[in-house]
């Protein structure tokens, strides 16, 4: 093992973040004697051992002075790597949106139709937050300027507002590519989809469990399985493109491969439409008792569907992942979440990190306050927090970098650059 004193006894605890020129962010831990970095927008990783790991780590740790080691051929299979050596000191906004802003999750309302015992928002029949109409157009128009994002709306239910079709016509007459609704679908009808089918939105849902008894109860909804399969056919015979999202939980652990197949048989659902996930420590998902995280299952999973990278390293959510055309962009593009009561968050699970409200600042603003703030430094807790609260390996990078609400006191910037930039936080 490494003696204290060694370069690499800085990744021993908690990662280096490297921040390449095109918005890119690698990752940087140390896995015994060894460096493995990570780029965190193609999930593609290399280890480096021995001398060359050795010199990496003098390089990393005094970039100024030690110069970057040659990597000769190995940069030619691993283009990202090329960069390595001109990685900067970027601004918060830069680390959020990296090469612009390539998903906007827009929560409609807080209210939900079920009150799942997981739910991240800690949505149920008794929330009312929402945002107007004016609110959801004023959004959609500055998000839009900050890199044509892809749209989620969702909630809460978001088919529960009673503008969800003015939004969803508002994101296409204002271009965006790709539009998505994440719903329940219990307040799918007919009619409702009938007014939405012009605007061709795709849609996801949440299964939780082939068994009937198993999905209700963690719904808290009677009949609340066969109704959101009802709502999927309808979809499928509508023609609207699909995905489903299985979140693991110790309620209904175990039972993936029934609930894989189900999802199969009922509805002929390929694999590549549904993502498996785990539930993650926020909003009533904090509070789970007797959970422990399978990450080995995700791997399974991801793997089944076609992922790009089974690595548990890349992992991205059932929920936040981006929509294929996003993912295939050649550099790392952000996320932002717009709450139902106008607060601003990285995205829909990073709750601790609010960056602004739309109702008090425009998301230029939101984003221009944000470079002013201080950035705190590196902190083992918060490392394994965002691990454990965060789906997608990039969101898990990003919340380290800017911290949360909660910490205080004297903060650095915990970018592997040549100067390092101290403040008090006074916020």
């Amino acid at each position: 093992m490494s003696s204290p004193t060694s370069p690499l006894s800085r990744f021993a605890n908690e990662p280096g973040i490297l921040h390449l020129p095109d918005g890119g962010l690698v990752l940087c831990e140390q896995q015994g004697d060894d460096i493995r970095l990570r780029d965190l927008h193609s999930g593609d990783n290399i280890l480096f051992s021995g001398v060359f790991a050795q010199r990496l780590a003098e390089h990393l740790n005094d970039p100024a002075d030690i110069p970057f080691p040659s990597l000769g051929p190995v940069a030619e299979r691993h283009p990202w790597l090329a960069q390595l050596h001109r990685a900067v000191t970027p601004s918060a906004s830069n680390i959020l949106l990296g090469s612009g802003l390539g998903m906007l999750f827009i929560e409609l309302t807080d209210q939900c139709n079920e009150s799942c015992i997981h739910c991240y928002a800690e949505s149920s029949p008794q929330r009312s937050a929402r945002l107007s109409r004016e609110e959801i157009l004023r959004v959609l128009q500055q998000a839009h300027g900050l890199g044509n994002p892809a749209v989620q709306f969702t909630g809460g239910d978001p088919l529960i507002h009673p503008d969800l079709l003015f939004a969803v016509q508002s994101a296409r007459e204002l271009g965006y590519s790709s539009v998505e609704i994440y719903t329940n679908g219990l307040a799918l009808n007919q009619p409702l989809l009938d007014r939405l089918l012009p605007y061709s939105p795709d849609f996801s849902f949440s299964v939780y469990a082939h068994d009937a008894a198993v999905h209700d109860a963690i719904t808290q909804t009677p009949g609340s399985l066969s109704r959101t399969i009802k709502a999927m056919r309808r979809v499928q015979q509508a023609g609207l493109a699909l995905r489903v999202g299985i979140i693991l939980m110790q309620e209904n652990r175990g039972m993936e491969d029934a609930t894989f197949a189900f999802l199969q048989d009922e509805l002929g659902l390929h694999a590549s439409q549904m993502g498996l996930d785990m539930v993650r420590s926020t909003g009533r998902g904090e509070f789970m008792p007797d959970y422990q995280p399978d990450t080995s299952r995700l791997q399974q999973y991801r793997h089944r569907a076609g992922s790009d990278s089974v690595d548990s390293g890349s992992e991205r959510g059932a929920q936040t992942d981006m929509p294929p055309s996003a993912r295939s962009l050649p550099t790392r593009r952000g996320k932002l979440c717009i709450a139902a009561n106008g607060d601003v968050f990285p995205c829909i699970f990073s709750r601790r990190a609010r960056l602004g409200n739309i109702r008090e600042q425009s998301l230029d603003d939101v984003l221009a306050s944000l470079d002013r703030r201080p950035l705190p430094g590196a902190l083992e807790q918060r490392w394994q927090q965002c691990r454990e609260s965060l789906s997608c390996s990039d969101c898990q990078a990003i919340a380290y970098l800017l911290g949360n609400d909660r910490e205080t006191g004297q903060i650095v910037i915990p970018i592997m650059q040549g100067e390092s930039h101290a403040a008090t936080r006074t916020s």
